[in-house]
């Protein structure tokens, strides 16, 4: 893939063989669109992804004649493996930072999409403004409504820069006369990888022998193995490897996925194992659904079977914490996940307005220990000049406290200090909150992730798994009666 640098607008391709739904998702994110205020769909809805996902699957599936999601782990309906076709075509349009405000950036963006793809063709035109600079997502759809499919070759690549740089010029913007190219590739580490001699693929294969080996049963055995190579490691927050004297030393998680510390923790805790049915057996509700999940993610990355959802071994620590955190939460359904991250929102709420409530009672009480002295020394003088009577009139609202001495002020001290107290723990009980609230959040968002992502297939395999252990279970059941019905029928004869 290239593309120009130094260009304003640059066009950028990506074509999106799976995961199509993921996309969608993405360049429709309300927070990076202003609540879609820079969304426009042609032909598509864009106020609701399940109906804009639908409406471009069906598109597809008809013009294709195959599925738009992911095929199934072992191929759909026994066909050949073979290149997927691309699922929809993604385009990005970037701004020089500051030379461009949303609205016209959406504007160019639309009118590209008109020239470029026409009127009879589905596609998202996506202003992202949460970044530094402004840039433009189109999410094209594989064919058009006459089921005409779309190119994306150099040809069409060239005529859609074409089209931004004149469009460009008419909204005056800058635009580079000769650009030049590079690209996206380290051309000379994929060549040596393909010809079998890139050090970083030896390193990536000694790490995988290494953890499969039963002496190795933490990172730390892992690390000193690796020393016992030959290579010169460095522990600490990353762990950095050199491979020879004459070469630069490289942190673990550089190397892919599956090489950063919890990474490599996860996998040789694992050992490259799926979890057991049995195992899969303990947990109810949607426990038993992700634990479920979980073992077909990790019998596909363990395999090395299709991977249509490129999981890797960050997706299945991130999986397996889940089901851990909803286990032992006691989670057994959405609706109580989202109504305990709710809960844990809430209680952060009750406690930070507790806490602004003791601050401003604070600070009254410092303010009254601070003027009273001056207060009693003000009424219990003889003769009061007229500075002293204005000043006075500011202490007037402790008239209405009684205070009438020394010890008044003390117990209001008494009180500050109280107060004080009782705002420490308020903080104390606000982080545990605040924290709690951050698990509950980050947990909540991986189970939206994984439940409204284009895991199908997995969910197609996890219930045909699921109905073949009920099956199983009831099998079993019916086999028990049948055996205690024999046993009462042999004493009864």
């Amino acid at each position: 893939m290239f593309f120009r640098v130094n260009d304003m607008p640059v066009i950028k391709y990506i074509p999106i063989h799976q995961s199509p739904k993921r996309l969608i998702r993405y360049v429709l994110q309300n927070r990076k669109t202003d609540d879609l205020k820079y969304a426009t769909g042609l032909n598509v809805p864009v106020d609701n992804i399940n109906a804009c996902y639908d409406a471009m699957r069906d598109t597809f599936e008809i013009a294709s004649g195959e599925r738009f999601f992911k095929r199934s782990l072992d191929g759909l309906d026994g066909e050949k493996k073979k290149k997927e076709k691309v699922r929809l075509h993604h385009y990005i349009q970037s701004f020089a930072p500051g030379e461009t405000t949303p609205e016209e950036a959406h504007k160019i963006g639309l009118e590209w999409a008109r020239e470029i793809f026409g009127n009879d063709h589905e596609v998202i035109i996506s202003t992202h403004i949460d970044k530094g600079h402004i840039h433009n997502h189109f999410a094209v759809a594989a064919y058009d409504l006459e089921g005409k499919a779309w190119y994306a070759n150099k040809k069409t690549l060239r005529h859609c820069r074409e089209v931004s740089d004149r469009l460009a010029k008419e909204h005056g913007l800058s635009v580079i006369e000769k650009p030049k190219y590079k690209s996206c590739h380290k051309y000379g580490e994929w060549l040596a990888q393909k010809n079998g001699t890139s050090w970083k693929q030896k390193l990536c294969d000694d790490i995988d022998r290494l953890i499969l080996q039963d002496n190795v049963k933490s990172v730390d055995d892992l690390v000193r193995e690796l020393r016992n190579m030959g290579y010169e490691v460095k522990h600490g927050k990353y762990i950095s490897i050199k491979a020879a004297k004459n070469r630069k030393p490289i942190r673990s998680f550089r190397l892919g996925n599956g090489y950063a510390i919890e990474e490599l923790r996860y996998r040789i805790e694992n050992k490259n194992l799926e979890m057991p049915l049995s195992e899969v057996m303990k947990y109810e509700g949607i426990q038993r659904e992700y634990a479920l999940c979980l073992r077909q993610l990790q019998i596909m990355v363990y395999r090395n079977l299709e991977n249509s959802v490129r999981a890797d071994y960050r997706t299945l620590r991130q999986s397996a914490e889940l089901l851990t955190f909803i286990t032992e939460k006691k989670i057994t359904s959405a609706a109580q996940f989202e109504d305990e991250v709710n809960a844990a929102a809430e209680r952060c709420d009750e406690i930070r307005n507790r806490k602004k409530e003791l601050e401003a009672a604070i600070r009254f009480e410092e303010k009254f220990v601070a003027d009273a002295a001056r207060y009693l020394e003000l009424i219990n003088s003889e003769t009061l000049s007229a500075e002293d009577m204005a000043e006075l009139e500011k202490y007037e609202y402790l008239s209405s406290y009684r205070v009438s001495g020394k010890r008044d002020i003390e117990a209001h001290r008494d009180k500050l200090s109280y107060l004080k107290s009782q705002l420490a723990n308020t903080d104390d009980e606000l982080t545990a909150a605040e924290s709690e609230k951050k698990k509950y959040g980050d947990n909540y968002r991986t189970f939206l992730q994984q439940s409204q992502s284009d895991y199908d297939f997995i969910r197609e395999q996890v219930k045909r798994e699921k109905e073949e252990m009920e099956r199983a279970a009831k099998l079993s059941e019916q086999e028990k009666e049948q055996e205690e019905n024999n046993r009462k029928n042999k004493y009864q004869i």
